[in-house]
């Protein structure tokens, strides 16, 4: 299990911190960081929609984000420490369905597991979700791979559920009760507390 804080901000928003990252709501500027997420086809290659051409559409992106009533509360910002500069998103939004991107500087280190593990007891615990349901293309196996590391279940796959530019893409279905997640915390094995590549 990782280590997190959870600090009450305000109207029921959170700050959920980590050793190495910070959860928080979006706010103005945040495009600027993020847009070398949102603006890289490498890492937009199975999101919903195509990447950001500017800065400006990043920029956008996030004020829409931060006038929804999900940001920080559900739906987060992830900041790396110390300088707390924006690397990626992680939340969930449609009542339980689970989203995250990162930065491609960024893969490779953990961080993606490190933010899951921290937000995923606070949805359960604090949000009182029942399950966390996530919808991944079926090509993104270090996604699909992430997921099921972290408990979840293919619950179901169904073709052409969304278009992107172009192309149509397929949905591999997964979902996480509260049960298995507990369960699976109740079992950790020392082993399990190691920080591992994503």
């Amino acid at each position: 299990m990782i280590m997190t804080e959870i600090s009450h901000i305000n109207a029921g928003n959170v700050e959920i911190s980590t050793s190495r990252l910070l959860l928080r709501g979006a706010k103005a500027g945040d495009g600027d960081g993020l847009h070398e997420a949102f603006g890289d086809p490498e890492v937009m290659k199975y999101w919903s929609t195509l990447p950001h051409e500017t800065i400006d559409q990043s920029e956008e992106w996030i004020q829409n984000m931060s006038k929804c009533e999900t940001n920080g509360v559900t739906d987060f910002v992830i900041c790396l420490k110390p300088d707390l500069n924006p690397i990626g998103k992680v939340g969930v939004w449609h009542k339980h369905e689970i989203g995250f991107l990162l930065a491609q500087t960024q893969w490779r280190k953990g961080l993606a597991f490190e933010a899951l593990n921290a937000i995923i007891p606070y949805l359960f615990n604090e949000k009182r979700l029942k399950e966390i349901t996530a919808d991944a293309d079926p090509r993104n196996s270090a996604c699909i791979g992430l997921l099921l590391k972290l408990g979840f279940v293919v619950a179901g796959f169904c073709e052409k559920t969304f278009q992107v530019g172009d192309e149509w893409v397929d949905s591999t279905y997964l979902k996480l009760t509260k049960e298995k997640w507990e369960g699976k915390e109740s079992k950790a094995d020392p082993e399990d507390l190691v920080e591992r590549n994503d």
